[in-house]
């Protein structure tokens, strides 16, 4: 299988500072895929090489066959993003966002106004829609924001912190849209979170890093077995341990 993302030997430095150190993993099509690591690990560093808004200081990436320091926009039109801290246009409303988001992937107006209906209806944000987006809560305004990522029927979504605000029902709902997207849609995640609990919950596959460094990599049940623990938390507590030695 043809992996829809390949990281090879990444690293990432910001002068002295050392964000990624020779990072190698892959995802493949239709998976979701479990990025995990504490705050400052390097997850964000990772998402925005990959993204192509940042190169890397060595290494070679690949998203959907494209290099993102080449094309970073063929690269964005084909995937969705969802950032951990998204500042929403505060006047807009929810329904008149998501239209111009799909103008912005050059959607006609009524594609774009069907399509931003359509989730509207299937995200379940028919009770704010007409809200300026200004005054909704965090929780509103993140699913506002993973509504956004979904606007150009993306083949890989990369998420970063997605359950970052979310009540626990919200938090059921988004991972449960996650599932229904890679079962009918064949739609690939790449869930970047520190929330592990989440990340046991939806993924089979994981890359863990600490500090930069992958530290793991792998299915996480094997990985569970390989080290004695029952959870994610404890794989990645064992693990972080186990590099302070």
């Amino acid at each position: 299988m043809t992996p829809i993302l390949s990281i090879e030997g990444l690293s990432k430095h910001y002068g002295a500072v050392v964000a990624l150190d020779g990072v190698t993993f892959s995802v493949n099509p239709g998976e979701i895929f479990g990025f995990m690591g504490h705050n400052g690990a390097g997850k964000t560093t990772a998402l925005r090489v990959l993204l192509g808004l940042t190169p890397p200081t060595s290494g070679r990436v690949t998203v959907m066959g494209l290099d993102p320091t080449q094309d970073p926009l063929g690269v964005r039109s084909q995937l969705g993003f969802l950032p951990a801290s998204y500042a929403l246009p505060r006047e807009m409303t929810a329904r008149s966002f998501l239209c111009y988001v799909g103008a912005m992937f050059s959607m006609p107006r009524a594609e774009a106004e069907a399509r931003a209906e359509a989730l509207i209806t299937e995200l379940g944000l028919s009770s704010f829609a007409d809200r300026r987006l200004g005054g909704l809560s965090t929780g509103m305004a993140q699913k506002v924001g993973f509504a956004q990522a979904l606007v150009n029927r993306p083949k890989l979504l990369l998420l970063d912190e997605p359950t970052s605000g979310l009540d626990p029902l919200g938090r059921h709902d988004l991972l449960e849209s996650l599932r229904q997207l890679a079962e009918t849609q064949g739609t690939t995640t790449m869930f970047s979170s520190h929330i592990l609990s989440d990340v046991q919950t939806l993924c089979r596959r994981v890359a863990i890093l600490h500090k930069g460094r992958l530290v793991a990599f792998g299915e996480a049940e094997a990985l569970k077995a390989e080290h004695g623990v029952a959870d994610m938390d404890a794989l990645y507590l064992a693990l972080a341990r186990r590099e302070r030695r």
